[in-house]
């Protein structure tokens, strides 16, 4: 294993190798009507199906990878996967073999949430088989060998990158890599110097339109997208409903990264009536709110409470859970969700990543997101698979917006439809979507919608810009490989 050096990151390591709401059902019948067909059963035989499936598309993935380095000579690997598809399995799979071939590879993989880490250390020792896989540097844990260490990004900045040999690991995974271009990675990145990179995220489509792509030579590596993963019963089906809540944000002052928070957080706590439209939404569209397990996404900490009092108010047991949580405190109430001690989780950024509570079956979406990939991160908090889950319920709480605010890429990461392509599926209610999936915006829901889909496409025209979906690099464009349409947050 060559001589004992001090490793930066441990101790002596071998050198690396190279009012109450009632049990009712859906008032809205038309609906309830036009669902009878939405969701596929998953029983217990289906989701250990899944688990099967999950592992078999991780070994088809790593295989692919195989052939990128080995056929190809690229050995810097993007993977795209769906939230909830397993790109962490993918990770494991493929660190096993090459460390089978390598003789025992060198480990860092990097992430920059605690629970992360904890998670995906956990996975490694069951793939690998070696429950003392990996050791930790997050959150004050300092590794004892350093020779497979599962770290934080902010954990790596404090040791000091100087102190690393750019060479010290034969494999860097770095998950949800979207975060690439954010100062500490950009700065992790160009100091390693690994035999291997591997990145994984689910949107690599970024906000600030800045291109992860160039650390992999234009390439993704391994592409399974949201519709993909549907089409292969990897994700839950879930109906979708868009609900107008009257609230008006067309003179709502915009920043440079979407509306004024601290003024929308501001409106939305100061409206009853909206938390009545809320209220009601659940009552019509959700069978029985008293058995769900919902997660319901905020503007700010004080919307996040402010929703969980008012759910409260009318028996619906609800907490918050914002930044400051203590850790021991945020299991608890997860365990409360997971048990239906309480039916709703009220937060406003703090799950949507890290987080794996399949049990969700109720994703409510209290704020304007401008985000693709967040509106799709937090969509994925409800799209796993669990034992007695049927499917996921989505509440989308539509006002009238801005003219900078977009619809069309949220809808394309909905839908996987073109932009261009957008307001004719809305104005025939979305006929075409996978298996067990509906899309229905409200008459008022509609009108807004339609109206900032069709100034989108004129703005686009008159600049001569491209439709979404047209972008190059490597990119899958075509209309008929839905979930594989690039987009634009």
């Amino acid at each position: 294993m060559g001589e004992k050096l001090h490793h930066p990151l441990g101790e002596k390591v071998p050198h690396p190798l190279g009012e109450k709401l009632p049990h009712t059902r859906d008032r809205n019948t038309k609906n309830r009507k036009n669902n009878t067909h939405v969701y596929r059963i998953f029983d217990r035989h289906a989701f250990r199906l899944k688990r099967l499936k999950t592992r078999t598309v991780g070994e088809r993935h790593s295989r692919a990878l195989r052939v990128e380095r080995e056929r190809h000579g690229r050995w810097r690997n993007l993977v795209v996967a769906a939230t909830g598809t397993g790109k962490t399995v993918v990770a494991a799979l493929d660190y096993k073999r090459t460390a089978q071939a390598w003789r025992g590879a060198s480990l860092l993989f990097v992430a920059h949430r605690h629970e992360i880490l904890d998670q995906s250390q956990k996975l490694f020792r069951h793939v690998l088989r070696d429950g003392a896989f990996g050791e930790l540097l997050v959150a004050g844990k300092r590794p004892l060998e350093g020779r497979h260490v599962f770290g934080s990004v902010q954990s790596l900045s404090h040791v000091g990158l100087e102190s690393i040999q750019p060479d010290a690991y034969d494999v860097v995974i770095i998950d949800e890599f979207h975060h690439a271009e954010a100062p500490t990675y950009r700065r992790l990145l160009a100091h390693l110097q690994p035999r291997l990179l591997l990145g994984l995220t689910a949107t690599p489509e970024r906000a600030d339109t800045k291109d992860i792509l160039q650390w992999f030579g234009g390439k993704i590596a391994v592409e399974l997208r949201l519709w993909d993963a549907l089409d292969q019963g990897l994700l839950c089906p879930f109906q979708y409903f868009g609900v107008a809540d009257d609230v008006d944000l067309s003179r709502l002052e915009w920043k440079r990264t979407g509306h004024d928070t601290v003024a929308l957080s501001a409106l939305y706590t100061a409206n009853d009536f909206r938390t009545g439209k809320i209220l009601q939404a659940m009552r019509n569209l959700v069978s029985n709110p008293l058995d769900m397990r919902a997660l319901g996404f905020c503007v700010s900490i004080e919307h996040a409470e402010y929703m969980a009092q008012s759910f409260n108010k009318v028996a619906v047991p609800s907490r918050a859970v914002i930044g400051s949580t203590d850790p021991a405190t945020r299991s608890q109430i997860i365990r409360q969700l997971q048990n239906r001690e309480i039916n709703a989780i009220f937060t406003v950024d703090v799950f949507n990543e890290g987080v794996d509570i399949p049990e969700i079956d109720t994703v409510l979406l209290l704020r304007p997101t401008e985000s693709v990939t967040v509106f799709l991160q937090q969509l994925g908090r409800g799209l796993r698979l669990a034992e007695g889950k049927s499917g996921l319920t989505v509440l989308d709480f539509i006002g009238q917006q801005r003219r900078e605010f977009q619809f069309d890429a949220r809808f394309q990461a909905l839908t996987g439809i073109p932009a261009r392509g957008l307001p004719d599926a809305v104005e025939r209610g979305f006929p075409y979507l996978p298996s067990g999936c509906y899309v229905h915006l409200d008459r008022v829901a509609t009108a807004i919608v339609l109206e900032n889909l069709k100034a989108a496409i004129r703005t686009r025209h008159d600049v001569g810009g491209p439709d979404h979906g047209a972008r190059g690099g490597g990119q899958v464009v075509d209309g008929a490989s839905r979930g594989a349409c690039p987009l634009h947050a």
